[in-house]
Parts: structure tokens; sequence; C-alpha cells
């Protein structure tokens, strides 16, 4: 902390229930993160009340203050409206080169101005952090995510969708290259992310390979002086570390479990693609195989590694029953592209597959429309295979060389789509 100025600023006890968002197929991380929110809300104590003109002779505040030994700016924060102006300062005391601690749903966190090589020398200084470890940038929204990552890749999107805001780091890239990002479910540390006006980094509040502080006391316990400034609200609801998964264009490994398990990943990661026809005798189940192949030229591996990368493949028909068998003709044009789909049998178009998939691709324009009356709720998901907006023909009556082009059109529109996947 600079000069003499240093003080603490009293504005009540901490009442927050943090902002937890997500997808309903990641039922497990979601179901334990309701747990604990519902079981960690703080004391009311308004700004004002006997409670809040005591709280300086609570034993928590005294702990604070006597492990800082009046040593830095300690901001106690009720809420974001509440607590907004001593938000602000801490926010400043950051962008300026000092180091702030400050509360995540997971533990405390200590943050630093990622564009101030100074402050980042002494962050990494504090913690006794290896100087091969990098840090996480944090985000107040996930729109910031473009800032920091240029490409984001299918398991990234799918991770933000499902776990953000929420307890999960995600590292965009392969080992050294690799960018760390993490979207807080915390009203404060939104709050305090968004007033600093700078990018935020900001690891767990521990010394290297100890346990991170789940309360402002550790904090202070642990750090004292050597930081500027704690904004203090409380426990953080989780106490527990966030999980950090790695991403990368084919891939993703998990890299630390914590409130999120693995197998609630595995589901958000899932990406489910479906073809439609008519008869899903011809067209869709050609469309269904040739995407594997497309799809795992595009990815660099084998076709048989696809399931574990998340990718399931199918097709259905919207005029058709279950069991029937792929046309001669179908196979025949699919084995002169060297694509086998004799084992294919049809299905018709269900509501749980159109829910299910994450890309519906329809043959012509009826089918499009058939899934999204289906499906109305999976409407935005629901499209022409052609991006041009062309119908690919039913080649049924056609000549073998009828069929042939219709089997290169389709892996003409499924190079143009895999990008998508």
């Amino acid at each position: 902390m600079r000069g003499n100025s240093r003080r603490s600023h009293h504005l009540g006890s901490l009442t927050m229930l943090p902002r937890l968002a997500f997808r309903n197929q990641a039922k497990s991380g979601a179901e334990v993160l309701r747990q604990f929110a519902q079981n960690s809300r703080g004391r009311a104590c308004p700004a004002g009340s006997a409670d809040s003109q005591n709280l300086t002779n609570s034993p928590r505040f005294v702990t604070i203050e006597a492990a800082m030994r009046g040593k830095i700016e300690i901001f106690v924060v009720e809420s974001e409206r509440e607590g907004l102006s001593a938000i602000q300062q801490a926010a400043r005391i950051l962008a300026s080169g000092g180091l702030v601690a400050f509360p995540t749903e997971t533990v405390y966190g200590i943050g630093a101005n990622a564009h101030d090589s100074a402050a980042i020398r002494r962050l990494r200084a504090v913690k006794q952090r290896p100087p091969d470890k990098p840090f996480s940038v944090h985000i107040a929204a996930k729109e910031e995510l473009a800032k920091h990552v240029g490409q984001v890749p299918i398991a990234g999107r799918k991770l933000v969708d499902a776990f953000w805001p929420g307890p999960l780091t995600i590292l965009f890239g392969r080992m050294a290259d690799a960018v760390g990002v993490r979207f807080p479910a915390h009203e404060i540390a939104i709050a305090f992310i968004r007033a600093c006006g700078v990018p935020v980094v900001a690891p767990s509040a521990n010394l290297s390979g100890q346990k991170p502080a789940a309360a402002a006391e550790e904090v202070a316990r642990t750090f004292g002086e050597k930081i500027d400034a704690l904004l203090d609200a409380g426990p953080a609801p989780l106490a527990q570390s966030s999980t950090v998964v790695r991403v990368w264009r084919s891939g993703w490994e998990m890299v630390r479990t914590g409130i999120i398990s693995e197998s609630a990943i595995e589901r958000a990661l899932k990406t489910n693609v479906l073809f439609v026809c008519t008869g899903n005798s011809c067209r869709s189940p050609i469309a269904e195989t040739l995407c594997r192949r497309v799809l795992a030229e595009h990815l660099r591996v084998d076709e048989d590694a696809l399931p574990a990368l998340g990718y399931d493949v199918a097709s259905a028909g919207t005029a058709t029953v279950g069991g029937g068998r792929p046309s001669e003709d179908a196979v025949a044009a699919a084995g002169d592209a060297g694509l086998v789909i004799s084992g294919h049998r049809t299905q018709p178009m269900t509501v749980e597959l159109l829910t299910n998939a994450d890309k519906v691709y329809g043959m012509t324009r009826g089918h499009v429309q058939a899934g999204r009356e289906m499906c109305p709720s999976a409407e935005s998901h629901i499209e022409l295979l052609d991006p041009d907006g062309a119908d690919i023909e039913d080649p049924v009556g056609l000549s073998p060389d009828g069929f042939t082009r219709v089997v290169s059109r389709i892996r003409r529109c499924l190079e143009r789509r895999v990008k998508e996947l």
C-alpha cells in the first residue's frame, strides 16, 4: 500500500447467494453447487444496524485487524449494491499496480493487473509460485473471453455454456501456450473484476502447494501486509478449488478435479449430430457415414477415436419406420466412395433425437420444417446441410452416376460444415 492512507472500511456483514448457471445435462456439478449455496448464506447485518456498528468488535474482524496490523486496506462488503464504493476503491488499487485479495464462490484469490509486469512479478514472489506456472485470467462476462482467446474450440464453447459463471477454469491450448480463463459465480468478484477496468489475473490465495484460503481471516494470516487490500465478503460458499480442464481443437483433458466432477464434464462435452432425410435409407445414412470420415480427417484422428472425443453421429427419417435397410443403390454408391452403410438400419425422427442433438442437418427445406414443427425448442440448431440454402435432391430413381453426384455433393457440404462441429 502506498503512503500512510491505510484504513479499514466497514460496510456490514455479508448476505449473498452466488449466481450459478448450469445446463441441465451437467446435473452432478449443478446439484452439488446448489446444495453448497443453500447452506452458505451469511448473517444479515444491514449498514447502520446495531450488528453493523459492533462489527469491528466481532471475532472475525478483530482477527483480520490483528493479522494485518493496520498495514493494508480492508473492505468488508455486504453486497455489490451496498459495497459499490469500497469495491471501486479496491479496484483502483489493483489497476494502479497493487495486489488485492477478493472472494469467489470457491476460494479467495489474489488479483493483479495482467498488464503490469511489476505487479505480476510481485504476485509470483508473494505466492512463491514457480516461474513456469502461468496465472489464469478472471473475467466478468462470457463476452470477455474473446479478448483473451482467439478461436474457442467446440469443447471450450460447450463448457462455457454448461458451467459459466461457475467453478470451472478452462485452459485454452496445449502446454506452454495455454491461456487459462475463469468466470466466477460470485456477485462481489464479478463487480470487482468489472470495476478494475484492466485484465485481472487471480491465483488462489495460498502459498504454492498449500491449501487455498476460503475465508478472509485465512488470507490475513497467510499474507498480512504482503498484499495491498482485502475484500472481505465472508467465507467462500463452496470452500473448494475450481475444476480445471484443458481444451484444444481435437480433444480435452482433466487437469484438476474440483467441485465439478469429471462425469459432469464428459456429459457437457458430448457432441451429437443428426442428419435427416425422408426414408433414412439413402441420403441421411450416407451423410452420417461421410460425417465421421470428414470429422476424422479434419481432426487428424482415426474414426474410431471420435466417440472418445465426445462425437455421436446418427441419422433419421421424417417418414419411415424403424429397422429398414438402406437402398441397394445407396449401398453401391457409398461403396464406390469407400464407405460402408450396409449395416445401417432406419429409424424415425423423434422429439428425443432432435432435443439431444447439438446440430441437426436436413437434406431439404421440407426436412428442416418438419423437424422444427416436431420440436420447436430445437429450432435454432436445425438447418439445411447445404450452407448455401439449397436442397439436396432425392437420388431415388436416378442413375448410378446420379447417386454418385449426390454423394459428392453431400461430402462438399460436410467439408464446409465441419468447422461448426
